[in-house]
């Protein structure tokens, strides 16, 4: 028992990891055609994990985020870990936003050969679509501005009212399964 609980200790303490991440900034900024000022700052994180004892690379990590600012408006988008803004569409008084997010699925499926339940997991890309929403007043100092989720219906409604522009981006992301 005590020769067990000990080699279990080495194996965790061997194979302990440190992590040493380092982040990039990009900055890009256009004018639409509308006269809209924006800004995209993609904000990307490699990560590698080293082993303490060992010193071996056990691989590196990649993440990204975006955050898209619009100056004169002084509205920000700021995309969570994984998602990339794809386009955007400034129609009357509301501005909208279609982006692209990386999300882990896990399944379970009941096996019943022998009896157990298997699972598994994988990545997929999937689209959602988002209208801001600003409450402020008294020149932005109060109230609040967020970003609410809505449909696709909604969003391709707006789409054919006014026009979308394509936000600047890696193209990292595109819709299914990532491998």
């Amino acid at each position: 028992m005590k020769i067990s609980i000990v080699l279990i200790m080495v194996t965790v303490f061997l194979m302990s990891c440190e992590q040493r991440s380092e982040e990039s900034i990009q900055i890009e900024n256009i004018t639409l055609d509308n006269g809209k000022y924006v800004e995209i700052e993609k904000t990307n994180k490699e990560t590698t994990h080293i082993g303490l004892i060992t010193k071996h690379n056990y691989g590196k990590t990649h993440s990204f985020k975006y955050q898209v600012n619009l100056k004169e408006d002084e509205i920000e988008w700021k995309g969570k870990k994984d998602q990339e803004p794809k386009h955007i569409i400034f129609c009357e008084d509301t501005i909208y936003m279609h982006y692209l997010e990386k999300q882990f699925i896990q399944t379970q499926t009941f096996d019943t050969l022998i009896q157990d339940t298997l699972y598994s997991s994988y990545y997929e890309v999937k689209a959602f679509f988002a209208k801001n929403i600003d409450e402020r007043y008294l020149n932005n100092l109060f109230g609040s501005q967020l970003w609410e989720d809505i449909s696709i219906q909604e969003y391709n409604t707006m789409k054919q009212k006014c026009k979308e522009y394509k936000v600047p981006n890696d193209e990292e992301l595109v819709l299914g399964k990532v491998k």
